[in-house]
């Protein structure tokens, strides 16, 4: 309750219960919600209590996070918006609907997608964003194309619209409400967002893996030391998210993307003196990364009519091997395991992925809980004499893509 009393003094304490004719109603606000119009609905908290149901919860084993919050929330307008500069354009002009009906069923009749709307003030961004990943999920596509073969992607089409399609981000996923993948929602009032609240938008998304290293929510595990100096994903992350105009097939090839050497001198450089002695081959992240989560053998299929995906297991760990992203400037890196398997797929078809072994799925990986002072970077021997850092031959699970070989360290 103390997050509902916080937003009830924001948006104008007790008085967003009140109804038409409840002793706390000025003449006013009586007037405003018998006419039936959208603020008299969406900035009644009390009524919205009893009219919205939560969202479908995403799944356990999901990428994507949804936050603890009362579902009112969702639909919920802050009393003052109509005065704001989105609020003056009027709710019709973006949702459509009849904002004069007095009956719910004719206000939301007509209703229409409000982001088709955002170009009209924001073509610029609006235009680079039908080209990104975010937007377009060229990168999730271009690595199932590359298993799966164009001759197999059609057939993956129920899988791909029931979970990689739902991750689609469009411009209300991060300005204005949570991202679909976890249900929607406003975000805080219908308020808009320039820099979005990065633990409702980025970190529901790219929770279990990146969101959950960034801000510490792992247990054990401390957050990021760039988050806790006060940046946001954004001030790393610019050309990947609104986009550039090219269509990439990889986060890696991204113009711009976001590199420690932005900000910190490349190696060598004498700011310690192991940044002196022959690591620069070596990714800043395999000193100072943390453990971070890794997922294994995902399978996807359906039970009782409905899609589901679970991972055959998760770990917290850190592993340093052989680069696999072309382009990259390092030649060890920390790895993640890409958690497709073999029969990931054989719900929807037997042989899918009849590339499956042509490419590795321990990726390389920049993981987000940096920390300037490791395990690993303690000591040389901290990295140098602990084999279990490393991927060795003998870690593949034999039922893994052969390719997995190339991203190995073979022992001394």
């Amino acid at each position: 309750m103390a997050e509902l009393s916080t937003y009830l003094a924001q948006v104008g304490g007790a008085d967003v219960f009140a109804t038409p004719n409840s002793p706390g109603a000025t003449p006013v606000q009586a007037e405003e919600r018998v006419t039936g119009t959208c603020i008299a609905c969406h900035s009644n908290a009390g009524f919205l209590m009893g009219a919205v149901t939560p969202p479908e919860a995403p799944p356990e084993d999901g990428c994507a996070a949804a936050p603890s919050r009362p579902a009112f929330l969702n639909a919920f307008v802050r009393p003052g918006f109509p005065d704001s500069l989105h609020g003056q354009i009027g709710c019709v002009a973006c949702h459509g609907g009849d904002d004069s009906a007095s009956d719910a069923a004719a206000a939301h009749s007509g209703m229409t997608d409000a982001n088709a709307t955002c170009a009209s003030c924001h073509a610029d961004q609006a235009e680079r964003h039908e080209t990104s990943l975010h937007g377009t999920l060229s990168g999730m596509a271009h690595a199932l194309r590359l298993r799966s073969g164009d001759e197999n992607f059609h057939t993956l089409d129920p899988m791909w619209q029931a979970d990689c399609a739902s991750c689609h981000a469009d411009c209300s996923d991060c300005h204005v409400t949570l991202p679909q993948a976890v249900g929607g929602g406003l975000l805080s009032g219908h308020e808009f967002f320039g820099r979005p609240p990065m633990d409702l938008t980025c970190a529901s998304c790219h929770g279990s893996r990146a969101g959950a290293e960034y801000l510490g929510l792992h247990e054990g595990i401390a957050a990021d030391v760039h988050f806790e100096a006060g940046m946001h994903c954004v001030d790393c992350h610019t050309n990947d998210l609104h986009g550039d105009g090219t269509l990439y097939e990889t986060r890696w090839q991204v113009e711009g993307r976001a590199q420690c050497t932005d900000c910190h001198a490349a190696l060598p450089n004498r700011s310690v003196p192991a940044h002196m002695t022959g690591h620069d081959d070596v990714s800043c992240q395999v000193c100072h990364a943390q453990p971070y989560q890794g997922c294994f053998d995902c399978h996807s299929g359906e039970e009782d009519g409905a899609y589901f995906r679970r991972a055959g297991s998760k770990s917290l760990d850190l592993t340093i091997g052989r680069n696999t992203a072309e382009g990259y400037p390092y030649g060890f890196v920390t790895l993640r395991s890409n958690p497709v398997a073999r029969d990931s797929f054989d719900h929807f078809g037997a042989g899918l992925l009849p590339h499956f072994d042509d490419y590795p799925t321990w990726k390389t990986a920049a993981p987000h809980n940096i920390r300037r002072v490791t395990e690993q970077n303690r000591t040389c021997a901290g990295c140098h004499d602990n084999p279990d850092l490393y991927l060795s031959p003998a870690d593949l699970d034999p039922e893994g893509a052969a390719a997995n070989i190339n991203a190995t360290v073979p022992p001394d």
